[in-house]
C-alpha cells in the first residue's frame, strides 16, 4: 500500500493494532488513543482553512495510565517518538495534559515527513516517554504574613527548592464571584508543586482557588505571576506549598503498529 492509499482512508471505522509490551506490575502503560491522517490540507486553496484544521501528515494521540503512583512530570525536551520511522513533534499541554487524579496523561505527536508502512499498510509507532512519578506529597508552611502589596512570603531558612513570592497586587477581581484575589510575583513556575494552600494565623484553612498564571523566560531564567482568589478577604495568612515526594523518572516504552481500513458494506 502506498502512502497516498493510506491517506485516502482518513474517514475510517476500523482500527487494527498490534501491541505486545513487556510490563512489570505497577508500571505505567500506554494506549493508542487516536490516529489521524491528512493527505491534502488545502490551505492555499481556502485562504488558510485546513482540512480538519490540521496540516498534511500523521497525528497520533497516546494516553499513559499509572495504576499506583501519581504522574507529576513529563520531559518533553527528551522524548523521542517516531511514526513510520519519521521523528514526530510532541504536543504536551503542561498541567492540562493530566487527569484530575494525575493517574492519566494525554500526549499528541505529529509529523509531516514521509513515513514508511509495512506490507499490510500499517504504521509503526515507537519510542520512549520519560515520565516522572511520585509516591506522596508533603506540606511546607511559610511564616504568617500581612496581606498587602510588597509583602514577601518567608519560608523556613532550611527550606530548599522554594520560590521567591512577593505580593504584587490585591483587591476585588474584575470578573467572577470571588470576593478577593492576591497576585504574587514568582521566580519559579508553580506547576511543579503538588498544590498551594492558605491558612489563617490560627491554622484554619482558607477557601481559595487558582485564578490564573503567566510565565516568561529568557536565557535559562524566568519570572512570572500567579493569582489566587478567595471567598472572603483575609488580612493575614499563611501560604503552604505542597511538594511531591518519592519522585522517580521511568521510561515508558511505546511499540505499536496501527493500520486503517474501511469496513465492507
Amino acid at each position: 500500500m502506498e502512502f497516498t492509499d493510506l491517506c485516502m482512508l482518513r474517514n475510517t471505522f476500523a482500527l487494527s493494532l498490534a501491541f505486545l509490551p513487556v510490563l512489570s506490575a505497577g508500571e505505567p502503560t500506554v494506549t493508542l488513543a487516536g490516529l489521524q491522517v491528512v493527505m491534502d490540507d488545502g490551505e492555499k486553496d481556502f485562504d488558510g482553512f485546513k482540512t480538519f484544521n490540521m496540516s498534511s501528515g500523521y497525528n497520533v494521540a497516546l494516553i499513559v495510565r499509572s495504576p499506583e503512583k501519581t504522574m507529576v512530570g513529563f520531559d518533553e525536551e527528551n522524548v523521542k517518538i517516531t511514526l513510520g520511522g519519521a521523528e514526530a513533534d510532541c504536543s504536551f499541554f503542561s498541567n492540562m495534559a493530566f487527569s484530575k487524579d494525575r493517574l492519566s496523561m494525554k500526549l499528541e505527536f505529529n509529523t509531516s515527513d514521509e513515513v514508511k508502512l509495512d506490507e499490510q499498510g500499517r504504521l509503526k509507532i515507537e519510542g520512549v516517554l520519560p515520565v516522572t512519578l511520585a509516591s506522596g506529597k508533603e506540606e511546607l508552611r511559610a511564616k504568617p504574613m500581612a496581606v498587602k502589596v510588597g509583602a514577601e512570603v518567608v519560608f523556613p531558612s532550611d527550606a530548599e527548592g522554594v520560590p521567591e513570592l512577593k505580593v504584587k497586587s490585591i483587591g476585588k477581581p474584575d470578573f467572577g464571584d470571588a470576593a478577593f484575589e492576591i497576585t504574587f510575583s514568582t521566580n519559579m513556575q508553580m506547576d511543579g508543586f503538588a498544590g498551594v494552600r492558605f491558612y489563617d494565623k490560627d491554622g484554619k484553612a482558607l477557601e481559595a482557588e487558582s485564578g490564573g498564571s503567566s510565565w516568561m523566560s529568557f536565557g535559562g531564567k524566568g519570572s512570572g505571576e500567579v493569582t489566587y482568589q478567595f471567598k472572603a478577604e483575609p488580612t493575614e495568612l499563611v501560604l503552604a506549598l505542597e511538594s511531591w515526594t518519592g519522585k522517580e523518572e521511568v521510561q515508558v516504552q511505546v511499540d505499536f503498529q496501527a493500520g486503517l481500513a474501511i469496513p465492507k458494506k
